[in-house]
């Protein structure tokens, strides 16, 4: 057996466990910034009515999973190294059902444009998140 078999376990796991907890972490530090430069939290002003009839406010959320989610997919790139695309994908599921389980599944239940654009706005954050760390790798070497 390899001798590095255990060592690229726990570079995957930690590659994964790095990348889920950069983009919440994003996403945390974007909620605040939105909160403190703008000084109003859609969230929790508006009622859960008026967020789902608000396409703006809805395409605002998949513009701010996309941009944690691109953090996420970078900072897995880079721990990965040169076999990410499976670290990449299971990343973003992991995040996928975080945002399900904090979201309560609504996003389910709704048929709309803007759902489908918050559902794929955290697969596609992550694949570009991918491509910009494999390329700062390639340029690196």
């Amino acid at each position: 057996m390899n001798d590095n078999s255990g060592n690229d376990f726990y570079r995957s796991f930690f590659a994964v466990l790095a990348g889920v907890f950069s983009a919440i972490v994003a996403g945390f530090i974007i909620k605040i910034g939105f909160e403190r430069f703008l000084h109003f939290d859609p969230l929790s002003e508006l009622s859960a009515d008026e967020v789902k009839n608000n396409l703006i406010l809805q395409l605002t959320v998949s513009g701010w999973l996309f941009v944690s989610s691109l953090a996420g997919g970078l900072v897995c790139a880079i721990i990965a190294g040169k076999n990410n695309l499976s670290h990449i994908i299971i990343s973003s599921l992991v995040v996928l059902a975080l945002y399900f389980v904090v979201s309560g599944g609504g996003i389910l239940k709704e048929q709309s444009l803007a759902s489908w654009a918050i559902l794929l706005a955290i697969p596609f954050g992550y694949f570009i998140g991918e491509w910009i760390g494999s390329y700062w790798q390639r340029r690196k070497e």
